[in-house]
């Protein structure tokens, strides 16, 4: 089973339950979902190097919602975070959305989302400065998700971030002592502050006013392994195929990972609920949810590299892709690599 098919077979109820609540880009993503590798978007034509055998596959999606789609991507975006880090403890510091400005968060999330991201962000860099005795700047990795382990929508913001920073004014880098960054307590009181300003100044507001603001600050070792967990979401949808246990054609069940006990759970929607449970964490288009800052940006690379120098990070050669060229499938003949060698464009019904 796979969500492709919980996407096929519950179609009809879905649109006659849900059908006039889509957004636009929850519209795309419902479809490419459907239409993924079935001929939607045209076929590959393969060509077998090792004997004249050729074949084609239908073409996937490429929607960053479909978990059936984007792998190269996922692996691509870990592969940069990796080459950007440092022989320093990592810290994760966790920025949650409040219960009362979820529904506010569900009729503008473009900008509440951005907002949500830039906040968290300005309070870490706020507490970097002001730190006795660090006064650095930081670099950040920010992670937007927006759901809980069972899929209820639950904005949030994960921030990845080295134990370290760069004093500019004196030209030195700066490391983070024992084990600890900063109070989550103090960040909440901040972040709080933060995020409704930010919410006024752009033209927003709840009747509802959130009373607790959480915000949790962990140190997760070498940032491997947070930075894994984070790539698992970016770029795959939100539900892999393999935590889909059932389908008795009424009910969709799933199994998550309970995040306090890690014992495994399941959760049992009917199948038009289910499909609108995962459709509501599709992104506003263009919305980018990893974002980095500090040293850590794109445009900082010279940056990142001295402070690497300084760290005597080991930086292995880059291989040489120019020549590379990558098997699409195995030969059914011969064993031997296809590989892609035109695209058919999707059919189009006369007229």
């Amino acid at each position: 089973m796979t969500l492709q098919d919980v996407f096929d077979r519950y179609r009809a109820p879905f649109l006659a339950r849900y059908g006039h609540q889509l957004t636009t880009e929850q519209w795309s993503a419902f479809n490419a979902i459907g239409g993924c590798r079935q001929g939607q978007y045209g076929e590959m034509l393969l060509s077998c190097s090792a004997c004249p055998h050729g074949s084609h596959l239908p073409r996937s999606c490429g929607h960053r919602a479909c978990n059936q789609c984007q792998q190269q991507s996922t692996q691509q975006w870990l592969e940069r975070q990796l080459n950007k880090q440092l022989p320093v403890k990592y810290y994760m510091a966790t920025f949650t959305l409040p219960f009362e400005l979820r529904a506010l968060a569900m009729a503008h999330r473009k900008t509440v989302y951005r907002l949500l991201i830039e906040s968290a962000v300005q309070t870490l860099k706020t507490f970097g400065i002001n730190k006795p005795s660090f006064n650095a700047e930081l670099g950040l990795c920010a992670v937007l998700h927006t759901h809980t382990r069972r899929l209820d929508f639950h904005p949030h913001v994960h921030v990845v971030m080295p134990g370290g920073g760069i004093h500019r004014a004196r030209r030195e880098w700066r490391k983070l002592r024992g084990n600890y960054l900063f109070n989550g307590r103090a960040l909440a009181k901040v972040f709080k502050a933060v995020f409704l300003a930010s919410l006024r100044d752009a033209g927003l507001s709840s009747k509802a006013t959130p009373k607790q603001w959480i915000v949790h600050c962990e140190n997760v070792g070498r940032g491997k392994e947070a930075l894994r967990y984070l790539s698992r979401y970016l770029y795959r949808g939100v539900l892999s195929n393999k935590n889909l246990i059932r389908d008795n054609g009424r009910e969709v069940t799933f199994r998550y990972q309970d995040a306090q006990s890690q014992a495994w759970r399941e959760r049992t929607l009917p199948g038009d609920a289910f499909i609108h449970l995962v459709l509501q964490h599709v992104l506003p288009k263009g919305f980018r949810r990893a974002r980095d800052y500090g040293f850590l940006h794109g445009n900082a690379k010279a940056l990142l590299n001295v402070v690497q120098w300084v760290l005597k990070v080991h930086k292995p050669p880059k291989p040489d892709k120019s020549n590379t060229k990558k098997a699409c499938s195995v030969c059914p003949h011969c064993k031997g690599p296809m590989y892609v060698v035109g695209v058919r464009p999707p059919r189009t019904d006369p007229g």
